[in-house]
């Protein structure tokens, strides 16, 4: 595979695997509020990698947050999503759950902080196209990418 086929690969996966996944069960009328979330946050871990092309898990999950989602605390997010979701399916001392309330989203209460799953989701659409122009206009992320790429193959 060229270097253009494999970026258009990568994108056409994430688009068509792992951000239609997120939002078309999202769009389900059962609500599966927590596995959504746990989806985002590997999301997050998976485009990561191939965004900073390195093994050092918290450290990229944290910058990616810290570059393409600069409206949530990158430490409070890898901690509660993450590390305590996704590995303990629990939750953190920093966010509350929740979905189809985007009024709330990113509000405090009572040292708790909103996260709405919708809006999240929207966040998360708006980095990865932030990342896909940058992946096609930026040599040193381009390179990070197909490297990563050739470590960890994505879902074809």
């Amino acid at each position: 595979m060229t270097d253009d086929e494999i970026i258009d690969q990568i994108i056409f996966s994430f688009t068509r695997y792992n951000l239609r996944d997120i939002q078309e069960i999202n769009n389900n009328e059962l609500e599966f509020t927590i596995a959504e979330f746990i989806l985002c946050s590997c999301f997050i871990d998976q485009i990561s990698g191939f965004r900073y092309n390195t093994d050092k898990v918290g450290k990229r999950y944290q910058q990616f947050v810290k570059d393409y989602l600069p409206r949530y605390n990158a430490d409070e997010l890898y901690d509660d999503l993450r590390n305590k979701l996704v590995h303990n399916y629990s939750i953190g001392s920093h966010y509350r759950l929740m979905r189809r309330n985007m009024h709330r989203h990113l509000q405090e209460e009572s040292g708790n902080i909103f996260l709405n799953l919708e809006d999240f989701i929207a966040d998360m659409r708006d980095a990865t196209d932030k990342y896909f122009f940058e992946l096609r206009n930026d040599m040193n992320i381009r390179r990070n990418t197909i490297y990563w790429f050739q470590q960890h193959k994505i879902i074809r």
